[in-house]
């Protein structure tokens, strides 16, 4: 996962300096908004010209889903406090809350795991961009090496690794099924929220109809 944050990374930086960012842009980017989806969404909709509202209630509604992320988290932060919380926040990301939520399932209470791994991500996405954007502005069509689809791999891998019981299973089907049909309806920008807000739903009415069941005479 670090690999690929580092591969990605640099993938948006080259991209990033071909719609006409600088170098200092590019990177304060990685720095700032630290979302690859949402960075490429943005460097996206520069190219078409979009405006900057657009472009800011774009990255807004992308990383929406960190608000699910979080509220799973939150539990397992109780004991980080100020700065410390902000700091957790700051670099969270898919693939930190992925490992990090897998670690507190196993039982772990102390936050170095999730820190560590989220604070590596973070460095390797930023050397990253900038490796990307310094050294790869003459590159055409970079999405011809395959790149684009590591991130893809990336959230594959963490779905494989996060599967635990029929539920996850349920879940990640579902989520797929749902944010694939939103995407060819033309709502790719809601579609992972949307699918990520809905496919817990499945699992609840599910053991609701069970307890149902149960109960009855």
């Amino acid at each position: 996962m670090l690999l690929t944050s580092l591969v990605v990374g640099a993938t948006y930086g080259v991209i990033a300096r071909q719609s006409g960012l600088s170098v200092l842009e590019a990177s304060g980017s990685s720095v700032i908004i630290f979302a690859g989806a949402a960075q490429f969404a943005a460097v996206g909709l520069l190219q078409s010209g979009a405006t900057p509202v657009e472009i800011a209630l774009s990255v807004l509604l992308i990383n929406l889903r960190h608000l699910l992320m979080a509220a799973s988290l939150r539990p397992h932060f109780r004991d980080a406090r100020g700065l410390r919380r902000l700091g957790l926040a700051y670099i969270l990301t898919d693939e930190s809350f992925a490992m990090g939520i897998g670690w507190f399932r196993r039982g772990h209470r102390d936050l170095t795991y999730y820190a560590t791994f989220a604070a590596l991500l973070w460095a390797c996405w930023n050397v990253g961009t900038i490796v990307g954007a310094v050294f790869g502005a003459g590159i055409e069509q970079p999405q011809r090496y395959g790149v684009d689809f590591a991130i893809t791999a990336c959230f594959v891998a963490i779905v494989a690794i996060g599967v635990r019981h029929r539920a996850d299973v349920v879940v990640a089907l579902t989520a797929a099924a749902v944010a694939a049909a939103l995407r060819l309806a033309g709502a790719s920008t809601v579609a992972v929220v949307i699918a990520g807000a809905v496919a817990p739903v499945v699992i609840l009415f599910g053991r609701d109809r069970e307890i149902a069941r149960e109960v009855e005479p």
